[in-house]
């Protein structure tokens, strides 16, 4: 069953120019150089690559791998000759301290636990740097949604500010050949006023969800761009639930590196306990090191079910509505066209036109947050059912 999926889709604008002007104006005009201000052009994979390109949190998962990769190296060379003392576990003593143990580490060897442990510690950062990557691209794909949403509200502002000006402009005509009242023209210049102050409002949150922007992909907070990505409706593959939570548990990160931490600290107890009995303060440490593992990993894995069944949910929630929504865009873009015409007629007043301009701009204005509902809910299942970005 195929359903619709909101997507980026490129859009390429054109400038034309006539010829005969633009050597006319190469003639007359010098332009320096200097003082041309670049635009980057950004599409959403270009603000991906260029938000990865030196991110500092990254390079720090770069150096902890390549820590990694030395401590697996050493640890399985001493596991492979073995060595008596690994140093990968040590017993608590009577009085909490920790010294280690020859016996109990042979026995960890043995079991399979120290190579487990080694292997887990290199894929650990293996996934923590790609759950990195992913935080990275997460956060610049939102920042991407927030400001498109932001520019598409800046635009019904935009609307809302012209058709307040027309309406005016028509309005005062009128009053010149005695058609309306000045209260009636008073009434059109409040709703011009209003819709100004909307669109300086919406201005001003166009420029700063700009500059957060910049900052997630680490560009200078002054630096101009433009974004050629737009919003397009497509269709994608029904969602199976279950086999996306399936997906998700066999996939995450965070879950397999709890899973691990599980299953060494059972093969930690179960070497300890060939040298401490159950009676012993090292052998209930250690225990209640393997229980608080095994509670962490049913917290872990709920959360990733919960992220799974969460996103869906949105995601059909936000789905169904769009369509109301659209109705609502439609029926208020009636409901101006009428309160116009019964103005002229001189049916209504000039508030109740002021109203109907104010009830298409907020149905504009929820028809573009509900899609960036659905937008976001989307991202979220993309990144819940794969290696995740960490919690």
């Amino acid at each position: 069953m195929k359903k619709i999926l909101i997507i980026f889709g490129l859009t390429l604008a054109f400038v034309l120019t006539p010829f005969g002007q633009g050597v006319a104006l190469a003639q007359e005009d010098v332009v320096n150089e200097e003082e041309v201000v670049e635009e980057l052009q950004l599409t959403l994979e270009d603000a991906i690559e260029l938000a990865l390109e030196g991110n500092k949190d990254i390079e720090i998962q770069e150096l902890e791998l390549s820590k990694a990769e030395i401590v697996y190296k050493d640890n399985i060379r001493g596991i492979d000759k073995s060595e008596d003392n690994l140093s990968l576990i040590f017993v608590r003593d009577a009085f909490g301290g920790v010294i280690p143990d020859a016996v109990v580490n042979k026995a960890f060897i043995r079991n399979g636990g120290a190579r487990l442990a080694t292997e887990l510690g290199l894929d650990s950062a293996k996934w923590n740097m790609e759950m990195k990557e992913n935080e990275v691209r997460y956060n610049v794909e939102k920042a991407y949604f927030d400001l498109l949403q932001v520019e598409k509200e800046l635009e019904i502002a935009q609307d809302n500010l012209a058709l307040a000006q027309k309406q005016y402009d028509h309005g005062k005509l009128r009053y010149e050949v005695g058609m309306i009242s000045q209260q009636q023209l008073l009434g059109l210049e409040f709703s011009l006023s209003q819709a100004q102050s909307s669109h300086e409002t919406a201005r001003m949150y166009h420029g700063l969800q700009k500059m957060s922007f910049r900052n997630t992909l680490g560009m200078d907070l002054d630096k101009e761009f433009k974004l050629l990505d737009s919003i397009e409706v497509k269709e994608y593959e029904g969602i199976d639930l279950e086999e996306s939570i399936g997906l998700a548990l066999e996939n995450n990160g965070s879950l397999k590196i709890v899973e691990g931490n599980v299953e060494v600290a059972n093969l930690n107890l179960q070497a300890l306990s060939g040298r401490y009995p159950d009676i012993t303060y090292a052998y209930r440490a250690q225990a209640a090191d393997v229980a608080k593992a095994e509670k962490n990993l049913e917290t872990v894995r709920t959360g990733v079910e919960m992220q799974v069944r969460s996103a869906v949910l949105n995601l059909t929630t936000a789905e169904k509505q769009i369509a109301t929504f659209e109705k609502a865009v439609f029926q208020a873009s009636e409901g101006v066209r009428i309160a116009e015409l019964s103005f002229e007629l001189g049916q209504n007043t000039a508030t109740e036109v002021a109203q109907a301009n104010l009830n298409l701009m907020n149905a504009k204005k929820n028809l573009a947050q509900q899609i960036h509902a659905f937008n976001m809910a989307l991202l979220d299942y993309k990144y819940s059912v794969g290696i995740g970005k960490g919690f």
